[in-house]
């Protein structure tokens, strides 16, 4: 489909990290920092894969992402989710499993979402 081998090899790496393992969340469900803007607040029409995983491993798992899709950015330590489109209509999102600083698997989900229907890594609104 449309998660091509890089993102089967990632899902694979993912949950290996996860058994030992884009800019901080702040986290509230009506948070309008955090929460996308609303042409970006919408469910994803394309496919969606998301991988709920230990806050640790997030990290390390977005690192990877972000490695494998040459994506300019860079983890950081308290990192609660991640977002990567595999192809023109593919989408993959890590996320946190449980609440962590104030964020939900849920709001960093919707989050998440908003960057894969387009809403930038800088967070403009």
């Amino acid at each position: 489909m449309g998660f091509g081998n890089k993102a089967c090899i990632l899902v694979s790496l993912v949950g290996a990290v996860s058994l030992l393992l884009l800019a901080p969340a702040h986290g509230g469900k009506d948070d309008a920092e955090w929460n996308p803007p609303a042409r970006f607040d919408h469910p994803y029409k394309g496919e969606l894969l998301v991988r709920r995983i230990p806050q640790e491993s997030v990290v390390e798992a977005c690192r990877v992402l972000f490695s494998i899709y040459r994506v300019p950015a860079m983890s950081h330590p308290e990192q609660r989710g991640c977002s990567i489109l595999t192809s023109k209509h593919s989408c993959l999102v890590v996320t946190i499993d449980e609440p962590y600083m104030r964020a939900t698997p849920e709001s960093v989900l919707r989050h998440e979402i908003g960057h894969c229907n387009g809403w930038p890594a800088d967070h403009p609104d």
